[in-house]
């Protein structure tokens, strides 16, 4: 009897022991969860999405989280790098404040036979005629975890001297097509001698090996980045093997949109959701996963610099019926550039959205709400803002962004969310659920001018729809 007393004691001490590791495995996790809120959410999301701002600076950083520890700890160095120097310089700014600083980092990344292509840049804007610009690519094998250079992909050192002829060709090809670009011959040849540092930003796609030369490369600062995309016709006798693609061209598909009748809205409530940042595959996925169950349509303001690497859901919110309007190429304020480099952000995120959609937006939502006549004329597109703020970026809650729309909605209302953050999305449905009982109808820009009869034009500012 004793014996069967001290097995039961024993054995009670071990649940109790198994228990007590148990209760502080969870408790540390809830205080890691707590410090490191950000990073346990990006694993979570596969993206990092960081807005800091102060009196004197914005800050907006946004890249992928790969899950392959030597990638994702190249790329954190180089957040980490960047940042630090921009805070370092605003630190030691001493003259008058004219415009807030500015500080946009964005890392893009694409996959092709097993190698992941990754694209980090940083624009930073701390007075003076321009952003500084900075850029670094690193391209990774999964399959022999290595990291390669373009070099890697020829046959051998004679096959990849041969680029710069090639590029040659394809720049100077690009020099007259377009009444933009005026090449000098020298600038270009220095720029393109066959090296690892001057084909360090390419990506292997369908239709061949694109190459980007950032500004001061091959060309001025005003003419931007230049790319250029190099057929496989004119590079599989050069290329290894396994990285050779097809030579055959895809057939161009033509899109039509779902377009529905708005007859059925004449007499309902309008509210038009409006989303910035985008796209993102699984976030802005998620939402129109759930947008049938409201009979909803919505606006997507989206950034050029996140078509290529998102364009199977920007085609699909596309195919739906939603709207697809222009957030700008980088997100550069646009008060602080010049004319040109006004136009190349408007008409470079123009041209991603007519490759994926078929057509070029109508709509423009300048970065930071920053807009003027001058900016107007240069875009020639309808100037969308907003007259319901979620402040989604600051809570990162659901409850809170369906709070905030649920407070100021009204009859033709422009509400302001960012489908980067699932919980922008999870707050907008939320609010959808509830003012669907509430006789609202959800419309894109468009459907909303319409039913409200008014004829968009290029010189207006709008709000709202009253």
């Amino acid at each position: 009897m004793a014996v069967n007393y001290k097995r039961k004691l024993n054995k009670k001490k071990i649940i109790i022991f198994i228990m007590s590791i148990l209760l502080l495995f969870i408790v540390i996790g809830f205080v890691y969860f707590l410090f490191n809120k950000d990073e346990v959410i990006a694993i979570l999301d596969s993206e990092v999405h960081t807005i800091e701002e102060t009196d004197t600076y914005t800050l907006k950083i946004d890249y992928p989280i790969f899950h392959i520890k030597e990638v994702d700890n190249k790329v954190k160095e180089y957040v980490d790098k960047r940042k630090k120097e921009f805070i370092d310089v605003v630190d030691k700014i001493d003259y008058e404040l004219t415009a807030k600083y500015d500080f946009l980092l964005n890392v893009t990344s694409s996959e092709y036979n097993d190698i992941i292509n990754i694209h980090m840049n940083t624009l930073s804007y701390t007075g003076g005629a321009h952003y500084m610009r900075d850029d670094e690519s690193i391209h990774y094998n999964k399959k022999t975890k290595q990291f390669m250079n373009l070099s890697d992909f020829f046959i051998d050192t004679e096959a990849f001297n041969k680029i710069d002829d090639l590029a040659y060709h394809y720049i100077m090809k690009l020099n007259l097509k377009s009444e933009k670009y005026n090449f000098s011959e020298i600038w270009v040849r220095r720029g393109i001698i066959p090296n690892a540092l001057n084909y360090s930003h390419f990506t292997f796609k369908k239709d061949g090996l694109e190459i980007l030369f950032p500004p001061y490369q091959i060309a001025s600062w005003a003419d931007g980045e230049i790319k250029i995309t190099i057929p496989y016709s004119d590079l599989n006798e050069l290329l290894k093997d396994e990285y050779k693609g097809s030579e055959k061209e895809d057939e161009k598909v033509v899109l039509v949109p779902e377009i529905r009748d708005l007859s059925k809205y004449e007499d309902k409530k309008l509210l038009a959701f409006t989303f910035d940042d985008g796209p993102n595959t699984s976030t802005t996925s998620l939402l129109l996963d759930n947008l049938d169950k409201y009979d909803a349509k919505v606006t997507f303001f989206v950034l050029g610099s996140r078509i290529d690497a998102h364009s199977e859901v920007l085609q699909r919110a596309y195919l739906e019926g939603n709207q697809i309007g222009s957030h700008t190429y980088n997100h550069q304020n646009l008060f602080v550039i010049d004319n040109t480099t006004i136009l190349k952000e408007i008409n470079d995120t123009n041209e991603k959205i007519k490759e994926v959609t078929g057509e070029y937006p109508k709509l423009i939502r300048p970065p930071y709400g920053n807009t003027n006549s001058e900016i107007k004329r240069l875009s020639s597109l309808s100037t969308v803002l907003w007259d319901v703020d979620t402040l989604d970026w600051k809570s990162r809650n659901a409850e809170k962004v369906c709070e905030e729309i649920m407070k100021s909605a009204h009859d033709g209302a422009i509400i302001l969310l960012h489908d980067i953050y699932e919980s922008s999305v999870n707050g907008a449905l939320m609010a959808m659920d509830k003012l669907s009982k509430e006789g609202y109808a959800f419309v894109t820009i468009s459907e909303m001018a319409t039913l409200k009869n008014r004829e968009l034009n290029n010189e207006e500012t709008y709000y709202n729809f009253k």
